[in-house]
């Protein structure tokens, strides 16, 4: 009873024979079996005024034919409105889910229609995060039934306290005794009292216990004795009803069930081809007739891509029941003259299909029917497809199921590695390059295929530190710039570019790494391997972002988002990575926000999807933690975690310049000269000279030197810069602030508008922040550009200076001094202060009177006195400039 019934088919537009309103879409239809629900539906009529209403008990309870049934027959009229049924199990994503809910700011002054999704334990998170995002934002926009096997993360008490959520269990899906006795005399037909309440006292209210023991009753000349039988197994009643339901059935039905037990869905066509008989369509229907051990799965409107032109008319499919696709996986299992049959008619069916090219399914099915040896020659050849398509649990089922298989085929060892490479094991993965690379060097006459698997070997254990990366990668480019890595075979060449270009990059070989990166992101494309392909975009955005082409890196990683959207869930290292890169140029190329809560990139998750053996992506991960503190204005906060980055072993050159750089401009808003002097010095010595005399002009601005830092900017200019941070912009713009100060106001000019011209085709606006502490405000020297260069970019520059303030007069007020920090003994001490008191204390550092905060916050200047009093006492402090000296080590302001 948990399934849908049969199709909706061949009927008259507008009106179903059965009285239906076809704004009941997708609802299934009930089997002539169908017994009214009467308690079911008044629990679902009393939680119909609820934003979601979960119904959760586990398959066969009867959750999809209860909630049909009362979809059609008992909902009260004037709540019916529309309807639309989606399937989750049919692997709903989540802009089928955002469509089917609507748009909450059009929502009309009507109900909304009912969302009922079947199946709703398989929706992905992102829709479930989406539908507890409405429950808690907007519940009047949404009317939800969800059908579910276990609970959903979401929100509850509070929903729940408001009514918006309430929750239904398998109790309420229980068969009453005449709701029982009614549904086992449709399966067993005419039958003595006895044997009825024999049934319904095993089946003890549930609806597939109920039905397949009847079905088992009614197969047997002997109904007493097949009831006595029943009540003496020692198996769990479902499990001995369905394993006997299942050899009552013909030879020709156990056939099909064993050939397509596996599949999600089959179409009769399908079952036609996996069984070789002709006539398995009408085996389906017959076994679809009783509406439970197999149901016809009905094509949701949203489910499928909107079509123009007239409608074609879609194949029926058909779902085999949960219980009885496991009986049939255990018959599998122990073997026999059936599954000896089956297997033959697979092994045939797949065989077809490769000569066709069509192999996506062939290592799956040749798996599941029992088929070692084929499936593991289907591995071989085809795992790293497999393995980008996200099929990376059916591969490690295999493993753990034919360990003696896997261990006499020494290819598929590499696959094995690779799956547990994208999960980040590196133990795993060591464990399966180690025997593979020791097996080679005993092979003489290696494959083509073995000989590449091994080269992607070295550079994966380089990668993971189990190698001297530089000559790994010197060997491997040789090798993809000859002749012979054309012979390599196809699925493996993007894996070897693209593990070759990672290294590259982490070596600082861009231009290598970007060929590599590009060719290896062709051939994902070309070969159908999304993972391949996108994975190669995200570390091509990663180089684009480096090289300073920001809005190029953005566009591929929407770009890898957008490939992977259908295996987000699968491969949340790639996803992540793509997100990473995208938020790094969005904060690069808008202006930085002036609340802690409006960070352009945002806070990106880093425990769980971080690659172990990926240090440029997890560097740039700690810059881009670095900067949203920066941006919610702790500046503290943004250099303890760059000095993270700093205890990193073997951090390459140029990443090692990047954080000397970031670490100095954070020293500079603290006024630690020392440290920027420090800094200078590290990057002078290892050979970063622009770097060098860059950060010389910051530490120069400090003091009070204008000319000597504007004549370290100068120079600094002239020499190759890094373009991440953007370095010659940086200095380009803090040399105008500062010949403007001394008076030379057209040469500023001059230099500020060079500076402009060359960030337009970047869109960077970090240069003009404003990091001089000496220099004239770069919205002044913007402003006295005029029209001097008529371009979109200097207007928005122009406007976006004017809404802002320089970075160094506005985070100065809350940022705490070096000399402040070295004397602070009570810094760890925790000071509560009241929402008003901070209100106050944010006025003080702001330099406000007393006048103008009681003016500001609407109370009196008596008022205002009390909360400084209270400051004053809390802090420790005699006057305001100890106490905002004390809020700012405590990070208060």
């Amino acid at each position: 009873m948990g399934e849908t019934a049969r199709s909706a088919r061949d009927r008259a537009p507008g009106r179903h024979d059965d009285g239906v309103r076809d704004d009941e879409a997708g609802v299934p239809h009930l089997p002539q079996t169908f017994v009214a629900r009467f308690d079911l539906w008044r629990r679902l009529d009393a939680a119909a005024g609820s934003t979601i209403v979960t119904l959760v008990a586990p398959a066969g309870a009867g959750k999809t034919l209860g909630v049909a049934g009362w979809l059609r027959n008992a909902r009260p009229r004037a709540s019916r409105g529309d309807v639309l049924w989606l399937d989750a199990g049919r692997g709903l994503d989540h802009a089928v889910v955002e469509t089917a809910l609507g748009d909450p700011e059009r929502a009309g002054g009507g109900p909304p229609r009912l969302l009922v999704v079947d199946d709703a334990h398989a929706l992905p998170s992102s829709a479930v995060r989406l539908i507890d995002d409405r429950l808690t934002g907007a519940p009047h926009t949404m009317r939800l039934l969800l059908l579910s096997r276990w609970d959903l993360p979401l929100t509850r008490i509070a929903p729940q306290l408001r009514g918006h959520l309430t929750e239904l269990r398998g109790d309420v899906l229980r068969l009453s005794a005449d709701e029982s006795s009614q549904l086992i005399e449709r399966h067993v037909g005419p039958s003595s009292p006895e044997v009825v309440s024999a049934i319904a006292a095993h089946a003890d209210g549930w609806c597939a216990v109920a039905v397949l023991a009847s079905r088992l009753v009614a197969a047997s000349p002997d109904q007493q004795g097949a009831v006595r039988r029943l009540a003496q197994g020692g198996s769990t009643v479902a499990d001995q009803v369905v394993n006997e339901v299942f050899s009552t059935l013909s030879s020709r039905e156990r056939h099909l069930l064993l050939c397509t037990a596996s599949e999600h869905e089959v179409s009769a066509e399908r079952a036609a081809h996996l069984t070789h008989d002709r006539g398995a369509g009408l085996v389906l229907d017959g076994l679809e007739s009783t509406g439970l051990l197999v149901t016809r799965s009905e094509h949701s409107p949203l489910a499928a891509p909107p079509r123009t032109g007239p409608r074609p008319a879609e194949t029926p499919r058909f779902r085999i029941h949960p219980l009885l696709a496991e009986v049939v996986r255990r018959r599998i299992s122990a073997g026999g003259v059936d599954v000896e049959r089956a297997r033959s008619s697979v092994l045939r069916a797949v065989q077809l299909d490769a000569s066709r090219g069509a192999r996506d399914d062939a290592f799956g099915r040749l798996a599941d029917i029992g088929l070692a040896e084929p499936a593991v020659r289907q591995l071989v050849e085809d795992g790293t497809r497999l393995l980008t398509r996200g099929h990376g649990k059916d591969v490690v089922t295999f493993a753990h199921r034919w360990p003696d298989v896997v261990d006499a085929h020494p290819e598929c060892w590499f696959v094995l590695a690779v799956e547990r490479w994208t999960h980040g094991d590196i133990t795993s993965t060591m464990h399966w390059l180690d025997r593979l690379v020791a097996r080679s060097a005993d092979d003489v006459a290696a494959s083509p295929r073995l000989t590449a698997q091994v080269l992607c070997a070295h550079l994966m254990r380089a990668r993971a530190g189990f190698e001297d990366l530089a000559p790994v990668v010197q060997e491997a480019q040789q090798v993809v710039g000859s002749t012979a890595f054309s012979r390599t075979p196809s699925d493996l060449q993007p894996h070897v570019l693209a593990e070759l270009g990672i290294a590259q990059l982490k070596l600082g070989l861009a231009v290598p790494a970007e060929a590599n990166l590009l060719r290896a992101a062709q051939l994902g494309d070309e070969l159908d391997m999304p993972a391949h392909a996108a994975s190669a975009f995200t570390h091509l955005a990663g180089l684009y972002y480096m090289r300073g082409r920001e809005h190029v890196a953005q566009r591929l990683a929407e770009r890898s988002l957008h490939a992977m959207k259908h295996l987000a869930t699968v491969f949340p290292v790639i996803r992540h990575r793509a997100e990473l890169y995208g938020a790094l140029a969005r904060m690069s190329t808008l202006p930085v926000p002036t609340g802690p809560d409006q960070s352009p990139g945002g806070q990106i998750p880093t425990a769980a999807v971080l690659h172990p053996a990926d240090t440029t992506t997890r560097f740039w991960q700690q810059v881009h933690d670095a900067r949203v503190h920066l941006t919610g204005r702790s500046v503290i906060g943004a250099e303890q975690t760059l000095q993270g980055i700093m205890d990193v072993p073997g951090l390459p050159r140029h990443l090692r310049a990047t954080v000397l750089v970031e670490r100095a401009y954070l020293a500079a808003l603290c006024d630690d000269r020392p440290t920027v002097r420090s800094l200078a010095d590290e990057l002078d010595a290892h050979g970063s000279t622009g770097e060098a005399l860059l950060l010389r002009g910051v530490e120069a601005d400090l003091v009070g030197d204008l000319r000597h830092a504007a004549e370290h900017l100068a120079a600094a200019v002239g020499h190759r810069m890094l373009d991440q941070p953007p370095c010659r912009a940086l200095a380009l713009v803090g040399r105008g602030q500062l010949l403007h100060a001394l008076g030379e106001h057209g040469p500023a000019r001059e230099v500020v508008l060079e500076a402009v011209r060359a960030t337009e085709s970047r869109g960077n606006y970090v240069p003009f922040l404003g990091w001089s502490r000496h220099g004239t405000p770069v919205h002044t020297i913007l402003t006295e550009l005029g029209d001097a260069d008529p371009t979109t970019w200097l207007g928005a520059l122009r406007e976006l200076t004017r809404e802002h303030s320089d970075i160094t007069a506005d985070l100065a007020p809350s940022t705490a001094t070096t000399r402040e920090w070295a004397s602070a003994t009570d810094a760890l001490v925790t000071t509560r202060l009241s929402p008003r008191e901070r209100d106050v204390l944010r006025e003080l550092a702001r330099g406000a009177t007393y006048a103008d905060i009681a003016a500001g916050l609407y109370v009196s200047e008596n008022t205002v006195k009390t909360h400084v009093s209270s400051l004053y006492n809390k802090l420790g402090a005699g006057r305001r400039s100890e106490a905002l000296s004390t809020a700012r080590r405590l990070r208060l302001i």
